[in-house]
């Protein structure tokens, strides 16, 4: 601390009496005094500001530091003498000091001396910040006379902005504004006080050179702002030191993207999901078992319609069905319900749909707080209120995900549904305009087996199967599809008689069979169904084909199926597949084969006859 000596002492105004009867409009004079010379010898940067306070209301001056000085409440001066009594001046960017050094210029109320302390930066700057500063405000004419108003340097900003866009004073005030937006905080003078970057709080400001610090009691850093908007030259490099895309699964879930996955109500979405977030935050492959692994992930799984209980099930089903354990999912996971708490994101207002602003930051806060890599939504649909139909609206919403996700430095998944009344699903099925499709990154589409699919397969119910497709690929090269398969779980959470209790579908990896496994099963098939034919029956059958013209198309009037099922007393229709695989097994036997004959039109058709004897 330094004592300037009473020379130094402005002669024409007595502090000591203004401290005295309490005018704190005197005492507030007295320090824009002090602030205009610092300012017009151009060797510091000052702000007015207030100091903590402590307990009983005091000064605390041994407290302070860059991260705790307020600006005063008002800029037109202070509103009572206890703001006034806290009342000090911060002095950066001196002359021969260290960028991270900053100074504190108080009036004593006791000696009316002023007293400079050094509150950060090297130690070694104090006698030379202390000696500038004390050289500075007793070498000019006395004080101006206070009079209420706006602090000068942003009164003359103002006036200067409106006559000269480009001055640098004006560039200062627009900074600051883009780094409170970004980092928060109030400005005051040519300072940013209550600024937040990675966690740490302090005070920004534009040094001489143009460049933004950030004052703590760390020290002092240069950062670095968002741009203006600018054209940024390309030039071609070395492509192997671009980043690589950061994959968190499955070549769909991206960081700092949203996206999609789309299909019918009922066809596998949700328990697929829940498959998915315990192969991430296991790191086992649970869907893809010749897939690689994958470090465990942090998944936020969020269902917006279905309560908690409900989600428990599923999540227990799941993990029994896979042997998956508390140790393995290590607290990576978090499951919500909408019924608990409200993830909605967008809400309509009249003929507006306004944005939840305070539910996205408290979105992006929770997951940089908890380090979410992965937030599922549950269903897309009831996270906003916008019209569906409306593409403007829908992009609206979709972009609100999106900033979530880059902001959040996560992936955001959007389960969604699909129109009513559609066949096969693409990614133009999805409930809504377009403008959700185009918004998301990747999106992928889910559809049921088919039953004609299901008779190729070889397997019952059709309705146990989906598959799962790349609908939008713009990231990745377009692959063959990924079977799943419905697997039965009981939770054994039954009461009384009823042991087994609530059974889970759960979603698990499914192959559709290789061409040689399904001609081996065709074959076998064929054979069971040619087993129950007696041979005395098969050569009857034979005799009948022989006899007469049977062509081997099914379409075909005189079908040789027709005669098979006169004969074993089949219904065509009913039991088409069933009588065609006896055809085929004859032939694969060599029993029977498919000749060209001329029909009663006289044109060459495919028949089929017994094979002759050699």
């Amino acid at each position: 601390m330094v004592t300037l000596p009473a020379a130094a002492q402005p002669k024409t105004f007595s502090i000591s009496e203004a401290f005295a009867a309490g005018d704190f409009d005197g005492i507030a004079s007295v320090y824009y005094g002090l602030y205009d010379r610092i300012t017009d010898w151009g060797h510091g940067l000052a702000n007015v500001v207030v100091a903590p306070a402590t307990e009983s209301g005091c000064p605390d001056w041994e407290r302070a530091d860059p991260t705790n000085l307020e600006k005063p409440s008002s800029d037109s001066g202070p509103t009572d003498m206890a703001e006034v009594r806290r009342w000090s001046i911060l002095i950066d960017d001196i002359s021969g000091c260290d960028d991270k050094t900053s100074m504190l210029l108080w009036v004593d109320e006791t000696t009316c001396q002023p007293n400079i302390v050094q509150i950060s930066g090297p130690q070694a700057d104090a006698e030379i910040a202390m000696r500038i500063i004390g050289r500075d405000i007793g070498a000019v004419p006395p004080l101006k006379d206070y009079k209420p108003g706006p602090l000068p340097d942003i009164h003359a900003s103002r006036a200067r902005a409106a006559a000269n866009d480009n001055n640098p004073a004006s560039d200062v005030t627009e900074r600051l504004k883009r780094l409170q937006r970004e980092h928060g905080g109030s400005i005051a003078g040519q300072s940013l006080f209550g600024a937040t970057i990675e966690k740490q709080a302090g005070r920004i400001t534009i040094d001489a050179d143009g460049g933004a610090i950030f004052h703590t009691t760390r020290g002092s850093f240069h950062i670095t702002e968002t741009p203006r908007i600018a054209a940024t030259s390309f030039v071609l490099g070395d492509p192997s030191a671009i980043p690589e895309r950061e994959w968190l699964f499955g070549r769909h879930f991206i960081r700092k993207y949203a996206t999609a996955s789309v299909g019918p109500g009922g066809g596998g979405k949700t328990a697929h999901s829940i498959s998915e977030t315990l192969a991430m935050v296991t790191g086992r492959p649970l869907l893809d078992p010749d897939g690689p692994l994958t470090k465990p992930l942090r998944v936020w799984w969020i269902n917006a319609e279905d309560p908690q209980d409900e989600i428990n099930r599923r999540f227990h089903g799941a993990a029994k069905h896979f042997g998956v354990t508390n140790d393995q999912i290590g607290g990576r996971l978090f499951t919500d319900s909408g019924r608990d708490q409200e993830f909605v994101i967008a809400r309509q207002e009249g003929k507006d749909l306004k944005i939840v602003e305070p539910f996205v930051a408290d979105m992006i806060d929770e997951i940089r707080r908890r380090e979410i890599d992965v937030v599922i939504i549950d269903p897309f649909v009831s996270t906003h209120e916008a019209q569906e139909n409306d593409n403007g609206a829908m992009q609206r919403v979709t972009a609100a995900w999106v900033r979530v996700a880059d902001e959040a430095n996560c992936g955001v998944e959007l389960v969604h549904h699909v129109a009513k009344n559609q066949g096969e699903v693409t990614a133009d099925s999805a409930r809504g305009g377009g403008a959700f499709k185009d918004k998301v990154r990747s999106m992928r589409v889910f559809n049921v087996m088919t039953p004609a699919e299901s008779e190729k397969a070889g397997v019952e119910d059709h309705r146990s199967y989906f598959r799962v497709d790349m609908g939008k690929v713009n990231m990745v090269a377009s692959g063959q599809s990924q079977w799943r398969r419905f697997a039965s779980v009981s939770l054994m959470n039954g009461r009384g008689l009823i042991k087994n209790g609530d059974d889970i579908g759960v979603v698990e990896a499914w192959k559709w069979p290789s061409p040689d496994d399904l001609a081996e099963r065709a074959a076998s098939a064929r054979a069971a169904v040619v087993a129950e034919v007696p041979a005395e029956t098969l050569a009857g059958i034979k005799v009948r084909l022989g006899a007469s013209a049977y062509k081997a198309h099914e379409q075909a009037t005189n079908w040789a199926g027709t005669l098979i099922a006169e004969i074993l007393r089949l219904d065509v229709k009913a039991d088409k597949q069933r009588i065609k695989d006896m055809l085929a097994a004859w032939i694969d036997a060599g029993e029977l084969e498919i000749v060209d004959l001329q029909d009663a039109h006289r044109h060459m058709k495919p028949h089929i006859k017994p094979v002759a004897a050699p």
